[in-house]
């Protein structure tokens, strides 16, 4: 998740497909309706790493020594391929049953965070460093972070171990996915980055697939439509149109909205801004406020394909504490993913594709 925001709408759009694809005919689709009034809220998860939102204790803007390789997990073992049952909440994947330094519980599967792996500061609070927190930047404010060693992360059937991972309050994303789940963290790219990973939203099972064997695991499905993205230090970010217009997308499956930074959305031509159908406010991880509006995209083009009427959420993307831009104005979340049922992020090919299901031809060597 990346660290600008996670706008979750409390009961809020309808999960059925929200944007229509062209050139392909298809009978025009509803307005997307809200079905609630109930304020969103917004919760910065990705902290650490790559643009700089860290400040030390002190203030002084340096990122901490700690933000090194040993934030890199080392795998154990040499399965080639393996599955994890999820549940989906509200949009989000909650990959069931992982285990980090004994504790057992679901863990968010999330493209847009750059971390291998975030944990819930109050779970494991007897094994986080001493030393005294960092801030990151949100959407809303300041955000501290913490560090706790990983000694084992039960990954389905992959083993890792001796790496740092990051620490913070989830008490937003526990409130909104309930007390029946136990949530106690989230998968980052730098576990993400060595498989294909395939979600299979009808299934609710995501497969990876190892992508530094001799022997790949033979592929039950075939690809067929297919994005290209770039890896921005992690983030997987995709090129589009408004317009004439390229705009920057961050593939995210820890959004369960799709987003535009306001700021872009002002140097857009009239014809290629969002409609506008309201506003809300989003309270953030420390607690503060923010205007959000909602609107809709009126044409989008990916690749070859252009898509009609996609519902977004437009609110100021918070800045890194360097300075620098982002390297993205939006955010392509739950209501984009889902429309193809079976995905997968081909972190090798650094491809997004849509997958239809095969039965597998007896067993041979597979293909990356």
């Amino acid at each position: 998740m990346r660290f600008s925001s996670f706008i979750i709408l409390l009961g809020g759009l309808a999960s059925s497909p929200l944007a229509a694809r062209h050139p392909k005919p298809l009978a025009p689709l509803p307005r997307a309706q809200r079905l609630d009034t109930t304020p969103t809220f917004t919760l910065p998860l990705d902290l650490v790493g790559g643009l700089v939102v860290l400040r030390n204790p002190g203030g002084n803007g340096q990122t901490p020594a700690s933000t090194t390789s040993v934030f890199q997990p080392r795998r154990q073992d040499a399965t080639a391929s393996f599955s994890v049952p999820f549940e989906l909440v509200g949009g989000l994947i909650l990959l069931r049953n992982l285990t980090v330094n004994g504790k057992r519980g679901s863990f968010l599967l999330d493209t847009g965070s750059k971390r291998a792996l975030v944990v819930d500061n109050t779970a494991f609070a007897d094994q986080l460093h001493s030393a005294p927190p960092s801030f990151g930047l949100g959407a809303t404010g300041r955000v501290a972070q913490q560090e706790m060693p990983v000694s084992k992360l039960q990954f389905g059937a992959a083993t890792y171990t001796g790496f740092i991972a990051s620490a913070l309050s989830l008490e937003q994303l526990r409130r909104y996915v309930g007390p029946k789940v136990p949530v106690l963290g989230l998968i980052g790219y730098g576990i993400l980055r060595d498989y294909e990973v395939v979600i299979d939203y009808p299934h609710q099972r995501v497969t990876c697939y190892s992508l530094r064997t001799a022997t790949p695991t033979l592929r039950p499905f075939v690809r067929q439509d297919s994005l290209a993205f770039t890896l921005v230090q992690g983030w997987p970010i995709l090129t589009g149109y408004l317009g004439q217009v390229p705009v920057r997308l961050l593939l995210d499956t820890g959004s369960v909205t799709d987003e535009l930074d306001a700021t872009f959305c002002q140097k857009l031509a009239p014809a290629s801004r969002p409609v506008l159908h309201g506003t809300d406010f989003t309270t953030g991880a420390n607690g503060q406020r923010q205007l959000t509006q909602r609107g809709q995209i009126p044409s989008l083009l990916l690749g070859e394909t252009n898509w009609e009427r996609i519902p977004v959420q437009i609110f100021r993307f918070a800045q890194p504490a360097s300075g620098q831009a982002l390297p993205y104005q939006g955010i392509l979340g739950h209501p984009f993913l889902l429309q193809q049922q079976v995905v997968s992020f081909h972190y090798g090919r650094r491809q997004l594709y849509s997958l239809v299901p095969q039965p597998a031809p007896a067993p041979r060597a597979g293909t990356r």
